[in-house]
C-alpha cells in the first residue's frame, strides 16, 4: 500500500513517496582535520532495501560498501587564514564530468556551535563578463527540497537523460546570468548539521544562515560584488527569497556589505497563510470535484481555517497534508501541481550524484544526499503560518523591483490566490500596480502567458504550466525571467482591436442602464 505525504508546499516533492521519518538519512559525526571534513563509513548499518523510496523509484538502502568519495570541501577556515586564492582553485569542479560547465562546490560553515555547514553550487554565466552581468541566488522551496532540483530539473545548466547521462539544459538561466544554487534550510541537499539542534524551525535562523552564506561567497568570488544580484525560488522559498532579501539590504545599508541587489523573482510563491486557506476551491472551479464532495471535505476546512487564524502553526501544518491528501483521493490524481499532468517523473538526478566520482567531483565526500529531507520538514512546521507579506512590502518601497509569475495549472498555489494576495501588499507603489494594465505575452510566436507590471511589482500568469513553471515550460520561463531582469519588453499581442471592441460593448451596457 502506498501512503500519500504532501510536504506542505513542496516545490519539487512528490505527491508519492513511503512514509518515513527520513527519505535520506545525514551521516554526520564530528569534524576531523580542518578545512576538510569526512565523516566514517558506518558498516554496521543493516541494509533496509525492503524500503522503497517512491521518488524517481530509488531504493532507499544504506552504502555499506567502503568506498573513496574524497573529503568534503568546507571553505571557511579558508577565509579566516585569508587563503582566498587557494580556497578558490579547491572548489573548483571539473567541467569534463558536467557536460563541459565550469562550475564550482564547496561548504560554508554557517553556525559553529552546532557544525552547521551549507553547500552551495555556483556557475558563472558563459560567454560573458561575470561582473557586470545580472546574477542570481537560487532557493528550492519545500521545506525541505535540495536546490539541486532547481539545477537539473528547472534553471540550471545540466539534466539528467533517463540512462543515467549528464547533458546540457538548452533553457538555462546561465545563458544571460549566473547562478548560485544554495541547499537551504540546513539539512536539504548536501547542507549539513552534526547536532540536533543545527536544524532550523524559523525565518531568523535560516536568514542568518543565508547571509552568512552569502557573506563567504562574495569572499571567495569577490568579482560578482559589482553584478547586479537577483534573489529566486519558488513555493515555500517565497519566506526564504525575502528573508534573505532584508538582510541583505540591511547589511547593505549598514555599510557591513558590499553587494548590488536589484531584485527579486518568486514562482507560484507561499507567502501569506491567506493563500491557502481556500486550497480547495480551484478542485472545484475546474471540474476536478463537484458541489456534493466540497461538503464532504467542510468540515476538514473550517477546522484548518480555524488553525489558521489562531496562528495554530502545527496543527494548521497537518489539518493542510490532510486536506490535499483527501482532495487527491477523491480527484483520483497522483499529484497536485499540474492538474493536466499525471506522475511527476523528475528526481532521477539523484541517483547520480550517488557516484564516487561525482561526489569527489563535486567536493561533498562522504556526506549523504538529502533529495527531500522530511526532518527538515518537520522541524519547520512551526514557521508553516509565518508571513512573508510585509519583507515584501519593504523592500518594494525600498525600490527593490519584484517579479511573482505563476503556472496557470497549479493545484497547490494557483494564480488566483497569488493575485488575490499581490492586492492586499501595502507600498508607495501600490496603486500603480492597480491602475497597470493587463497584457497577453508571445513566447515563438505563441500565447505563452499574460503580465501586468505597476510601483516595480510585475505579476505574470505563464500559460501551459503548473507549480515549477521552468520544468513545465522552460522556453517561457526563460523568456519571461530574461526579459524582466534585462528590462526589456516582452513581445505583446496587438490588444487594441479587441479593446476598442471591450469599449463599444461597455458604452452600449452604459447607455442602457
Amino acid at each position: 500500500m502506498k501512503f500519500i505525504i504532501i510536504l506542505v508546499i513542496c516545490s519539487s516533492a512528490y505527491a508519492k513517496v513511503l512514509l518515513s521519518n527520513d527519505i535520506i538519512e545525514l551521516n554526520t559525526t564530528s569534524q576531523i582535520d580542518l578545512p576538510t571534513y569526512k565523516p566514517p563509513v558506518d558498516t554496521n548499518i543493516e541494509p533496509k532495501c525492503d524500503s522503497v523510496n517512491e521518488i524517481g523509484g530509488m531504493l532507499d538502502c544504506p552504502e555499506v560498501k567502503i568506498v573513496d568519495n574524497g573529503t568534503a570541501l568546507i571553505l571557511t577556515p579558508y577565509i579566516k587564514m585569508e587563503q582566498i586564492a587557494e580556497a578558490r582553485n579547491l572548489s573548483e569542479v571539473d567541467p569534463k564530468l558536467f557536460a563541459g560547465v565550469k562550475s564550482y562546490t564547496g561548504f560554508f560553515t554557517v553556525d559553529e556551535k552546532y557544525d552547521s555547514n551549507s553547500f552551495f553550487w555556483y556557475f558563472p554565466v558563459e560567454g560573458k563578463q561575470v561582473n557586470e552581468t545580472p546574477w542570481i541566488i537560487w532557493l528550492q522551496g519545500g521545506p525541505g527540497a535540495s536546490s539541486l532540483t532547481g539545477l537539473f530539473e528547472e534553471v540550471g545548466p545540466l539534466r539528467v537523460s533517463k540512462l543515467g547521462a549528464i547533458k546540457r539544459n538548452p533553457f538555462t538561466w546561465i545563458r544571460n546570468h549566473s547562478i548560485l544554487f544554495i541547499d537551504n534550510p540546513i539539512g536539504c541537499g548536501y547542507s549539513f548539521t552534526n547536532h540536533p539542534d543545527g536544524y532550523v524551525s524559523n525565518m531568523t535562523t535560516y536568514s542568518k544562515h543565508l547571509l552568512s552564506t552569502v557573506k563567504q561567497f562574495l569572499q571567495v568570488f569577490p568579482e560578482l560584488r559589482s553584478a547586479p544580484l537577483y534573489i529566486a525560488g519558488e513555493s515555500y522559498a517565497g519566506k526564504y527569497v525575502p528573508a534573505l532579501g532584508i538582510e541583505l539590504h540591511k547589511a547593505k545599508s549598514d555599510g557591513l556589505l558590499d553587494v548590488n541587489l536589484q531584485g527579486f523573482l518568486i514562482g507560484n510563491a507561499y507567502v501569506d497563510p491567506s493563500m491557502i486557506r481556500n486550497v480547495n476551491r480551484l478542485f472545484y472551479y475546474v471540474g476536478l470535484m463537484n458541489e456534493e464532495q466540497m461538503k464532504t471535505i467542510e468540515p476538514l476546512m473550517k477546522a484548518f481555517q480555524a488553525d489558521i487564524d489562531a496562528k495554530n502553526s502545527v496543527a494548521a501544518k497537518t489539518k493542510w497534508m490532510q486536506i490535499v491528501t483527501v482532495l487527491l483521493l477523491l480527484t483520483h490524481q497522483p499529484q497536485a501541481y499540474n492538474f493536466l499532468k499525471d506522475e511527476l517523473t523528475f528526481g532521477g538526478f539523484a541517483q547520480v550524484l550517488k557516484s564516487s566520482e561525482i561526489k569527489k567531483a563535486i567536493h561533498v565526500g562522504d556526506i549523504k544526499y538529502s533529495f527531500l529531507n522530511l526532518t527538515v520538514n518537520n522541524k519547520m512546521a512551526p514557521d508553516f503560518l509565518s508571513s512573508s507579506q510585509n519583507l515584501f512590502e519593504e523592500l518594494l518601497d525600498n525600490g527593490y523591483r519584484v517579479l511573482s509569475y505563476c503556472g496557470h495549472l497549479d493545484q497547490l498555489l494557483p494564480c488566483i490566490s497569488s493575485a488575490e494576495n499581490h492586492r492586499t501588499w501595502q507600498w508607495r507603489g501600490r496603486q500603480k500596480f492597480i491602475d497597470s494594465q493587463r497584457y497577453p505575452f508571445m513566447y515563438n510566436q505563441k500565447l505563452a502567458g499574460w503580465y501586468k507590471s505597476g510601483g516595480n511589482l510585475t505579476e505574470a500568469v505563464v500559460r501551459g504550466a503548473g507549480h515549477m513553471v521552468p520544468t513545465d515550460q522552460p522556453g517561457r520561463a526563460q523568456h519571461l525571467v530574461t526579459n524582466w531582469i534585462y528590462k526589456r519588453p516582452l513581445a505583446r499581442i496587438n490588444t487594441f482591436p479587441e479593446q476598442l471592441y471591450l469599449n463599444e460593448i461597455f458604452k452600449n451596457i452604459t447607455s442602457h442602464s
